[in-house]
């Protein structure tokens, strides 16, 4: 229902919030009619994340990223937006009282792929259905601000199409989002945000196993020798494998079929989160969340706005 309804809107001109967002909302108003176990919530969340972040994985091919024309200058502002990300959740979170897990998070979210890089490290990160909720809704709010405002303030400062697109594709949260902000802008913009975007996402392998080592540290799982059990998600080598097939082996329009699927996976997710969050719960969790989120998008367009304009 999410997605057709997104798509109808998008169809007709009509602002959306988007599918993933659509479909939390959806899942809230289930909860409030519908009785769904945690033990089969929790299976079916467990059950479909993992095959979503794999197939989203043929969405980067390799070779594509290898000839995307981003150049020193693309990689700068990169390395700048993720860092910039980062260091201001961490920073505002010890600020607004949140704890290193949603700091973290968050942080994933506005600096590599929105919704996605959230339900990605969130099953490592232990994070509550409603602190999840909480956080993606923040990123999916402050992705489409930065996709609507990049355009804008691009024009208003000047920029080239060549700097314009590569700020697109370091700001921009998801990678739909990215690839229009590109196409708004006109001219090489387009080719070069879905190049830095999708440069972006292979953050994802680093992210995912930080996570994973964070929460090993904070509750570590011992076996009978008492050392410490890794705990890597099995999505992070199907994910790899997936971007390796999509480089090699895998058509491109077959390619683009699979992530497609993977975004729609994301969806039922999203509204089994939704059937799990507590309103209470969820007011008390946003109000931090979203101003952490704000800051640290805006240092984020900043900083890379300042790194772009020192090296092109």
């Amino acid at each position: 229902m999410a997605i057709t309804v997104d798509s109808y809107l998008e169809s007709q001109g009509i602002f959306s919030l988007g599918a993933g967002t659509l479909g939390l909302l959806l899942g809230l108003i289930f909860a409030s009619l519908i009785a769904i176990e945690s033990n089969e919530r929790k299976y079916a969340i467990d059950s479909i994340l993992p095959a979503s972040i794999v197939l989203l994985g043929f969405g980067l091919n390799i070779a594509h990223l290898a000839t995307g024309g981003i150049g020193i200058a693309g990689m700068a502002s990169i390395l700048t937006a993720i860092f910039a990300a980062f260091i201001t959740t961490t920073i505002m979170g010890r600020i607004l009282g949140i704890n290193v897990p949603q700091s973290f998070a968050l942080g994933a979210g506005g600096a590599i792929c929105g919704t996605s890089a959230v339900l990605a490290v969130a099953p490592s990160l232990r994070l509550s259905a409603a602190k999840t909720g909480a956080i993606v809704a923040v990123v999916n709010f402050l992705g489409l601000a930065t996709f609507l405002s990049v355009p804008i303030l691009a024009h208003m400062l000047g920029m080239t199409d060549q700097t314009a697109g590569i700020w697109a594709g370091s700001t921009v949260h998801a990678v739909p989002q990215a690839i229009a902000a590109g196409e708004a802008l006109g001219g090489d913009a387009l080719s070069l945000a879905s190049g830095t975007k999708l440069t972006r996402v292979l953050g994802l392998l680093v992210v995912v196993p930080i996570a994973s080592l964070f929460a090993e540290y904070e509750e570590t799982t011992s076996t009978e020798d008492g050392k410490r059990k890794a705990n890597i998600p099995l999505f992070l080598p199907g994910f790899i494998l997936a971007s390796i097939l999509a480089t090699t082996l895998v058509p491109t329009q077959m390619a683009t079929q699979l992530e497609g699927l993977g975004s729609i996976l994301l969806v039922p997710v999203l509204v089994l989160i939704g059937t799990s969050i507590d309103l209470k719960e969820l007011a008390g969790a946003a109000g931090p969340i979203l101003w952490a989120g704000a800051v640290s998008t805006i240092i984020v367009m900043a900083s890379t706005a300042i790194v772009l304009a020192m090296l092109i």
